[in-house]
């Protein structure tokens, strides 16, 4: 059997989390700009993490977890979404295609770009489980699923024995094994001005005001302190990793920006957009963190421990401001 739907596709390197949510939504009549979504959703935030039987066990998201994630687009936007985890992957596989079947293209993931063919720096080489696809096909014939992806303009296709072997991923605070996720889009759909206010001081208070310190401000200061225990290369490797644009450990700091710039110029265009001056002035203040988050992943290379604690606060104090900025405008 074979099963296919024709939808847009929007290209916009490193919006995985919610590239396929923002197709379905474009499918729907929206348009809002890009990174609009990644950004009121939660990326360029801040999360620290600490498993001990986890490998590293101190590890920093300078993002958001998709948990958490795409249940705050579903405050802001909406929808509704049904999640399948932690399932055997022929469970999965066959609800996913009950769901195209109904019309229902499907996110999945986090995927393993270590199986992605279409990814040849990473493919058989790498393993980097935290990618997603918005499948919107199948070929029984072929053995293959059809997928968007963030970047490539045309769909993928992907052999089912690699497709199961890339939805093996248990990464701690972000997916379990073989995650998929089917959305329910309303009706009318919110405009970008009203997803931006929205989403912008949702996100302002859960950044300032969290309700546990391993997110946001808090967990930034938390960070400063507990920054002199870490022992342990991995940690400061995995901080500076998920700060890349894309993940991986950088040679040079240019992309080590935390998507802090990304947010900033964001925020300018919206700002001049709709005059609203907080937008615009908050983003002079993520550009500057942008910055000093650079400068912090050059000192946890070294494992500059003083010096990381040190360009934490500042960071930690910028981003209040900015945040306070945000949170105002309601």
């Amino acid at each position: 059997m074979r099963k296919m739907h024709m939808l847009p596709h929007r290209v916009c390197e490193s919006t995985c989390y919610v590239n396929g949510l923002e197709d379905l939504l474009t499918w729907k009549g929206a348009e809002y700009a890009d990174f609009l979504l990644s950004m009121v959703g939660g990326m360029a935030g801040f999360a620290y993490l600490r498993f001990k039987r986890a490998d590293p066990p101190c590890i920093v998201y300078w993002g958001a977890s998709p948990k958490y994630l795409i249940n705050d687009l579903a405050n802001i936007i909406g929808f509704e979404e049904k999640v399948i985890e932690g399932r055997s992957f022929r469970f999965t596989f066959s609800r996913l295609k009950d769901f195209i079947g109904e019309g229902q293209p499907v996110m999945a993931g986090a995927l393993d770009m270590f199986y992605l063919h279409y990814y040849p720096d990473l493919y058989r080489k790498q393993h980097v489980p935290i990618h997603y696809v918005l499948v919107v096909g199948y070929d029984d014939e072929e053995q293959v699923v059809f997928v968007h992806d963030c970047s490539h303009e045309n769909v993928q296709k992907i052999p089912y024995d690699e497709f199961e072997k890339s939805l093996d991923v248990k990464v701690p605070g972000m997916s379990k094994r073989n995650t998929i996720r089917m959305f329910t889009i309303p009706e009318k759909v919110p405009s970008e001005f009203e997803v931006a206010k929205k989403g912008f001081s949702y996100k302002a208070k859960r950044f300032l005001h969290p309700p546990v310190r391993m997110f946001g401000v808090p967990a930034m200061r938390k960070l400063a302190d507990e920054i002199f225990e870490w022992d342990n290369r991995k940690c400061f490797e995995h901080m500076v990793t998920y700060a890349t644009a894309p993940p991986l450990l950088p040679e040079t700091f240019e992309n080590s920006h935390g998507m802090r710039l990304w947010q900033a110029d964001l925020l300018s265009t919206l700002g001049g957009k709709y005059g609203v001056s907080n937008w615009s002035e908050a983003s002079t203040l993520f550009r500057e963190s942008g910055r000093k988050i650079m400068q912090l992943c050059e000192a946890a290379l070294k494992q500059d421990r003083q010096k990381i604690s040190d360009i934490l606060l500042e960071i930690a104090d910028v981003e209040e401001e900015a945040y306070i900025m945000l949170k105002s405008f309601e």
